[in-house]
């Protein structure tokens, strides 16, 4: 495989990754608005727990989505250095997406995981969700 076609092939995974995330921002803020709606109408114990289940989708479904992307960037790189090691010359923009995702053809590839500030993120909308769905409201006055 050239450089070129390594590139390219990238470019359309990235933008199916772009796809996948606006469609799991979607069901965070279906998630958010659901939370809502049941706290304003008091909603039961199997609504907690049916909308605690739907919640768990977008933060499975974000963090699925934020390991295509991880891993894809690692892969490329490790698929450039694979090229560079079998003697082709490769451009400098090539050279420094090794150097920024640092895959090497030593390493191997990729595995599958999704990045931390992608587990923080995810982590953080999780405490929400359960906070929003559990947690008492304040007193109103």
């Amino acid at each position: 495989m050239t450089e070129f076609e390594i590139f390219h092939l990238s470019n359309q995974i990235f933008i199916n990754n772009a796809i996948y995330t606006v469609a799991v921002i979607l069901m965070t803020a279906l998630s958010f608005y659901l939370i809502r709606r049941s706290r304003e109408l008091n909603s039961p114990l199997y609504g907690k727990v049916i909308l605690t289940l739907f919640c768990s989708f977008p933060i499975f479904f974000g963090l699925q989505v934020a390991s295509y992307l991880s891993t894809q960037q690692k892969n490329v790189s490790f698929q450039l250095s694979e090229l560079k090691e079998a003697g082709v010359q490769i451009s400098t923009i090539a050279e420094q997406y090794i150097v920024t995702w640092g895959q090497t053809a030593a390493d191997g590839p990729a595995s599958f995981g999704p990045d931390v500030p992608s587990i923080v993120m995810y982590g953080t909308i999780s405490i929400l969700f359960l906070a929003g769905i559990w947690a008492k409201m304040p007193e109103q006055n």
